[in-house]
């Protein structure tokens, strides 16, 4: 029924947690595809250690994230396809809980559910009435509530013929730049069961000090974007990255996206973000 996606690079000390909690799902009727991008390090000795028939390692040079992900989707058997990062891990219930979603909105193409971060921070989550339920207002909830990531989401394949695959120049904000293109033109299915779990400590993790020419933000066209909620959207993810630079010190990009976005309201975003620490 399902095919699961698990990019690999560099993940020697978290890559067998993930794919454990993968084989110990309730819901067992799936393929792991486990893309190995030219890993340097015992990561895939260590897959190679995990004995099950549903596993799949398909090898291929350093490429990156997306061209690994894409090759799972190319090479991946069935219709729907989840998508695990290599450092994250999955509660037994995941499979199981995106397999129900589909039954109950079966013209579905993109379905998530809820996850934790591993050190137990504090999430935002948009009130729902219901356990499981369209989102109505994407581009609005998603400013406040992280709603899909690379591992809590199950999107059907041939959506992909329609907004295309992840961006393979990209090599920050690429899963963004996805998700923006699924939200514009197909509904998001969300569950509020917490299914699965970043890991905040896992190791390879990207960190703030970005090449602003591989990052989503920069490509970002906001003079043709004429929906509101949009614009909205796509102004905080720019003020975001802002934010993220100046953290850094990496003023030269920061004055970079300034000059290539113009006025995106960053002085009311700092101040917001200020005001939270002083009165958190």
């Amino acid at each position: 029924m399902f095919s699961v996606v698990i990019p690999l690079y560099n993940k020697e000390l978290s890559i067998k947690d993930t794919i454990v909690s993968v084989l110990n799902q309730k819901f067992k009727d799936f393929e792991l595809l486990i893309i190995n991008d030219g890993s340097t390090d015992k990561s895939l000795d260590i897959v190679k250690t995990i004995k099950d028939q549903r596993i799949r390692i398909i090898d291929q040079k350093n490429q990156g994230v997306s061209s690994a992900r894409n090759r799972g989707i190319q090479e991946s058997s069935y219709d729907f396809i989840a998508f695990l990062d290599g450092d994250d891990i999955w509660k037994d219930n995941h499979l199981a809980e995106l397999y129900k979603m589909h039954q109950d909105f079966p013209d579905g193409s993109v379905l998530v559910t809820s996850f934790d971060y591993s050190d137990n921070r504090v999430i935002f989550r948009n009130k729902r009435i219901k356990e499981v339920s369209k989102v109505e207002h994407y581009f609005e909830e998603a400013i406040s509530e992280n709603i899909i990531t690379s591992s809590n989401v199950l999107v059907k394949k041939n959506v992909f013929h329609v907004v295309g695959q992840f961006n393979e120049n990209l090599k920050y904000g690429e899963d963004l730049d996805l998700w923006y293109r699924l939200a514009q033109k197909f509904d998001i299915i969300k569950s509020t069961k917490v299914t699965a779990v970043y890991r905040v400590d896992a190791e390879n993790r990207s960190d703030h000090k970005q090449n602003l020419y591989k990052c989503f933000e920069y490509y970002i066209d906001l003079k043709n974007t004429h929906n509101n909620s949009e614009k909205k959207y796509l102004r905080f993810l720019i003020n975001r990255r802002l934010y993220s630079y100046i953290r850094v010190g990496e003023i030269k990009f920061f004055f970079y996206l300034i000059v290539k976005h113009g006025n995106t309201h960053f002085i009311d975003y700092l101040l917001k973000k200020i005001n939270k620490k002083i009165f958190k």
